[in-house]
């Protein structure tokens, strides 16, 4: 177990080390629509525009056993880990301290030399809580009556709250040692 700190809380890292025995990947593929239809649109008969999107989910399953002769399995979303049987892999995840269960932020093949991160629960991390940003917004609306700068601050705020997340959680992925996670 390692402790880090992330945008002031602090996470214990955890990880399983092991031999890959099988590994399996499935997508699974979300389509989301609206519009058409007969409902009013505009005030006149006729049909709304449609509008169709879809989402790509990745699932890996794969199997470890450990040093110790120990199996587990791992189910993880969104990380697309290449890894085959007899790889080296380290499963990672992070725990809030004062949690119970955390999420699993990488996946590194200690074969190939490749680390696989969940973006989206990395980012999660190392986010500020959202407090800060109503803070900041709230700020800027009682500051707005001195200077017009202040509004634009207003709406700039909630890009600038996830743009430092981002950063933090990029600085996090260089720095990283992964023979720690042996």
């Amino acid at each position: 177990m390692t402790t880090i700190t992330a945008a002031g809380k602090r996470y214990n890292l955890y990880w399983t080390t092991g031999k890959v025995m099988e590994s399996g990947k499935n997508m699974e593929t979300i389509v989301r629509g609206s519009g058409g239809g007969g409902a009013t649109y505009n005030g006149y008969g006729g049909t709304a525009p449609v509008n169709i999107s879809s989402t790509t989910v990745i699932h890996d399953q794969i199997f470890l056993i450990d040093a110790s002769g120990r199996e587990h399995a791992f189910q993880l979303q969104d990380f697309n880990v290449a890894c085959r049987a007899d790889n080296q892999l380290a499963v990672i995840w992070a725990i809030k301290e004062g949690s119970k269960t955390g999420p699993y932020i990488i996946a590194y093949n200690h074969t190939t030399r490749n680390a696989y991160y969940n973006e989206k629960s990395l980012n999660k991390v190392f986010r500020y809580p959202v407090l800060y940003l109503l803070g900041a917004m709230i700020l800027c609306l009682i500051l707005g009556r001195f200077s017009g700068w202040f509004y634009f601050l207003f709406f700039a705020a909630p890009f600038v709250w996830l743009f430092l997340a981002k950063q933090e959680a990029k600085k996090f992925k260089q720095s990283l040692n992964f023979g720690q996670f042996v």
